[in-house]
């Protein structure tokens, strides 16, 4: 009992410590050394962020994260091409990543390389169509290679979709001064004075673009343009020096002499002490003389005017002298002095009102209307006011000054209010204003008016659009189609407005609705792109392939070859399983544009799922045939690879699956999959200690549980020896004797099987036993094995002779049937057994029922075990269950009283449990009740424990 419990006690204190060894073994963290890297690139300390990065790729090599950090340090370090390096690395396992691509475009410009950024901006909008970030990205790769039409169309398509965003506002006023300096620096002032036009369109006070325009303008001989720009700025800004000393050089330029005097003592009298204004004045006045001479009316009358200020005709000749000349304040200084005289001088009003007309100062020439329209009522001069008031409403407008425009257009609808000019004009300010209930109320006035008018009836339509009443508006489009048939602008609005009213369902997830909408288009305008486009869309989102795929030949029938409508058809067959027809349509798009990343990935995408269906329908060398395609194509092809792999290992063709594992190794060095499927395939090879090599590279790789645990699996696949201690007590209630049976056990693992020597040792009070004991499993083919076993003994404890032999059979569904028999030898008693037995595995559970016949002296007995084993750990370790009835000649604690114990009534009872330790050591301990009944009445009981400690080496 002594030897017992220092025995258990030795295998509790190494199973603690093993245990111990698990739990505390220490582990390398990659993530945590990204987060410090991240902390370190934070703070700006590059270098130290990079040693981090590189170390935390080292303990896992497919950290894709921290691949991305790296390139982007690289990035900020300006060593582009270790970064391009790491981006490709990203792309190549992820290419939806999206941060990626701003560092791919950001290293690409920095490195001057536009046409390069300009591919991974068009990549990403493939990946991320509509994306206002690669937008905008792309708008600047454009402007930077002077792409202005291009740069154009996409700073348009921008402001259109986004015109209140901000940055896009930006953006546009950047392109469009970048795209101006262009056109000015080729000398082409006319495109440069559009650019800078398109600036001032959406922020009228830029100053950049205005004085770029002003300079631009001048270059280009347009003075009255510049003079006009330059008097808009100076109403802003009366009296800024720059300004006005820039009008003086216009009026100068233009020989406007009259003008430029005046002008010049305006800033003499704002500007008294400036010295280079003084030095103007004389040099001015003899330019002018120099110019008129005495041959100039305008100087006569001038002189006739001086000495007669009454004189009104001298007076007309200079007005009209003065606007001939487009010298409007000239001419409003004349008439002003005039009126000095006579205030109310109907003809000076008019005059001054042509004037102010003349100089775009709508808003006073209007007011002087009112008052002559209020002294003499007239449809001239009604028509002239209303004009006026609107000319004035237009200029506040175009400002953005809707409050103003509002009144200006009230004023003149009050005046006219059946004016269809005047009634568009209001509602366009309400519905700049975003007023929608206003702008319906005068659309509405206006219909009351004009009933079927086609200009109130289209802004009505977009009004209502905005609203979000789509069908209230796609119904008055409609009737305007219909009214005007031929109108293919018209036909254009309402497809447009069905299109907005589908988008705006398909993003509220309504797509039934949104179908019905993209349906109406396609029943006006069948080749409709868009409409063709969102249905293929739709019918796949919806779980409709076939729909989709019947959209997606029509669109092609309209437009044969399109690319988009080509990757959409092959992406609708993909969806339906029939991938070689998918990569029938993307391998005609490769071949066509070699250089298109996504046609390309397409295809490889369709070969590969191809490959893997024909695997699910267990047709290995077609799917084989796909995934070499796939190779051919891109060598690196990981997953083809590794696809690949599993079928050749299937077919037990593993010198070809090992190529593919080289080939794997050889394109990702770093990555320990490959490196497993090399173990896996040698373990099927059976060549254990290359494959445990193999293993051992995947865990200095990946340094986790399951790797280790694959290792030592394989390397204990080398072991061919073993040694094994058993210790059996045996305990009775009817008797102070113990029995106690020690064992030593060598065993030898072969090709076939195995063989075994033991020792066995009993001590009783008769003598000591020993006991010799050698046997063998042997298997025959996969199915088929055997089991052979002799001992021998001195006959004080043990049967002097033991002899058994079984064979055993596995049927389908793994059944596994035993056919044997027993021979045993014990005090001149012999006992022959035929034996049968029958296995069958439950998932982890495992049951099997052995029979014995038992003949002795010309007796018969019978006995049963049914043993349950629940199996872990990969099959390793398992508890265990064995009920018995009756004395089986297997049970070695009860062969010493093998000739007592026949015939009698026997029940047992028993439980264990096994534990393998890294495939090498296996520890036991099982413990059985065994009750006999000796009498009618009489019962006695007999207590096992067992145990086992086995070790390979």
């Amino acid at each position: 009992m002594a030897v017992l419990k220092h025995l258990l006690t030795g295998i509790i204190v190494c199973l603690a410590i093993q245990t111990q060894a698990q739990i505390f073994k220490p582990k390398t963290n990659a993530e945590a050394l990204y987060n410090q890297a991240v902390q370190e690139t934070k703070q700006q300390h590059y270098d130290k962020a990079i040693a981090l990065s590189k170390q935390a790729l080292q303990e896992q090599p497919d950290f894709i994260d921290q691949q991305l950090l790296l390139a982007r340090l690289y990035l900020l370090t300006k060593q582009y091409d270790l970064s391009r390096k790491y981006i490709k690395e990203v792309l190549a396992k992820n290419p939806k990543y999206r941060d990626v691509y701003f560092y791919a475009i950001n290293v690409e410009l920095s490195t001057g390389r536009y046409t390069e950024a300009e591919c991974y901006a068009d990549e990403a909008l493939g990946y991320f169509p509509g994306s206002l970030d690669f937008m905008l990205k792309k708008l600047g790769i454009l402007d930077a290679q002077h792409k202005v039409y291009r740069g154009n169309e996409m700073a348009e398509t921008l402001m259109g979709k986004y015109p209140e965003d901000t940055t896009v506002r930006n953006a546009y006023i950047e392109h469009y001064l970048v795209s101006g300096k262009y056109y000015q620096q080729l000398g082409n002032t006319g495109m440069a004075r559009q650019s800078y036009d398109k600036v001032l369109l959406v922020a009228p006070r830029n100053q950049e673009a205005r004085e770029a325009s002003l300079a631009a303008a001048i270059k280009g001989g347009s003075y009255q343009s510049a003079l006009d720009q330059v008097n808009e700025a100076l109403l802003a800004h009366p009296g800024n020096y720059d300004l006005l000393m820039r009008k003086l050089g216009i009026l100068q330029d233009t020989h406007a002499y009259a003008e430029a005097l005046s002008t010049l003592q305006e800033i003499l009298r704002r500007y008294p002490g400036d010295a280079k204004a003084r030095s103007l004045e004389a040099s001015l006045k003899m330019e002018a003389a120099g110019y008129y001479a005495n041959t100039d009316p305008y100087t006569l009358y001038e002189g006739v005017l001086e000495k007669n200020p009454g004189n009104r005709e001298a007076l007309d000749k200079l007005i009209g002298y003065s606007m001939a000349r487009g010298a409007y304040r000239e001419a409003l200084a004349w008439i002003n002095r005039g009126l000095k005289n006579s205030p109310n001088d109907a003809r000076l009003l008019a005059l001054k009102m042509d004037v102010l007309e003349g100089d775009r100062k709508y808003s006073a020439a209007a007011a002087l209307a009112q008052v002559l329209y209020q002294r003499s009522p007239g449809p001239d001069l009604k028509e002239r006011l209303v004009l006026l008031q609107t000319a004035g409403g237009r200029d506040y407008l175009a400002e953005q000054q809707y409050d103003l425009a509002l009144a200006s257009f009230e004023s003149a609808l009050k005046i006219s209010p059946h004016d269809t000019t005047v009634l568009n004009l209001l509602a366009s300010t309400y519905i700049s204003q975003k007023n929608t209930t206003a702008a319906l109320k005068v659309l509405d006035q206006g219909l009351n008016y004009y009933p079927g008018n086609a200009s109130f009836l289209l802004k009505k339509s977009g009004v209502l659009a905005d609203a979000g009443r789509y069908e209230e508006a796609a119904a008055i489009a409609a009737e305007l189609a219909t009214r005007f048939p031929g109108d293919q602008q018209l036909a254009a609005n309402l497809a447009e407005m069905r299109l907005t009213a589908g988008r705006t369902l398909m993003r509220a997830e309504e797509y039934d609705l949104a179908k019905q909408q993209f349906e109406q288009v396609l029943a006006v305008a069948p080749s409709n792109r868009d409409a063709l486009d969102y249905m293929i869309n739709l019918q796949s989102a919806t779980g409709k392939p076939d729909s989709a795929l019947y959209y997606a030949d029509k669109a092609l029938g309209y437009y044969p070859g399109n690319r988009d409508f080509l990757l959409k058809k092959a992406s609708v067959l993909q969806e339906q399983h029939d991938y070689n027809g998918a990569a029938a349509i993307t391998g005609e798009l490769m071949n066509r544009y070699p250089y298109t990343l996504k046609y390309k990935t397409a295809y490889l995408n369709s070969l590969t799922s191809a490959g893997t269906e024909y695997q699910r329908n267990q047709q290995p060398d077609s799917a084989l045939a796909q995934f070499n395609q796939v190779l051919a194509i891109n060598p690196k092809d990981s997953m083809a690879l590794l696809y690949s792999i599993n079928i050749l290992n299937g077919q037990q063709r593993y010198d070809s699956a090992l190529n593919y594992t080289a080939q794997g190794i050889k394109y990702y060095p770093g990555n320990d999959m490959f490196l497993l499927k090399r173990a896996i395939t040698l373990e099927n090879k059976k060549d254990f200690a290359a494959a445990a090599l193999a293993a051992d590279s995947v865990v200095k790789l990946q340094n986790n549980a399951a790797n280790t645990d694959y290792r030592d699996y394989l390397q204990s696949k080398t072991l061919k020896n073993q040694f094994g201690l058993y210790f059996l007590h045996s305990s009775y209630d009817y008797s102070d004797d113990k029995y106690n049976i020690a064992t030593i056990e060598y065993r030898r693992f072969i090709k076939r099987g195995s063989y075994a020597v033991q020792v066995n040792y009993a001590g009783r009070q008769t003598g000591n036993g020993l006991q010799g004991l050698a046997e063998m499993y042997y298997t025959h083919n996969p199915k088929l094995y055997s089991y052979g076993m002799v001992a021998y003994s001195n006959k004080t404890v043990f049967p002097q002779l033991r002899a058994a032999y079984s064979i055993f059979k596995t049927f389908k569904k793994e059944i596994e049937v035993e056919l044997g028999g027993r021979y045993l030898n014990l005090d001149s008693t012999s006992s022959v057994s035929g034996v049968v037995s029958i296995a069958k595995p439950f998932g982890d559970f495992w049951v099997n029922l052995r029979g014995f016949v038992i003949s002795e002296a010309s007796k018969n007995y019978t006995a049963f075990n049914l043993t349950t084993r629940y199996y872990m750990n990969r099959r390793q370790d398992y508890l265990q269950v064995v009920a018995g009835l009756g004395t089986s000649p297997d049970d070695r604690s009860r062969l010493v009283n093998f000739p007592h114990l026949s015939g009698l009534l026997t029940h047992s009872i028993g439980a264990g449990y096994q534990k393998v330790l890294h495939y090498r050591t296996t520890l036991g301990l099982f413990g059985t009740w065994i009750n006999q009944k000796i009498t009618d009445t009489g019962f006695q009981n007999q207590y096992d424990i067992y145990v086992t400690l086995q070790r390979k080496f």
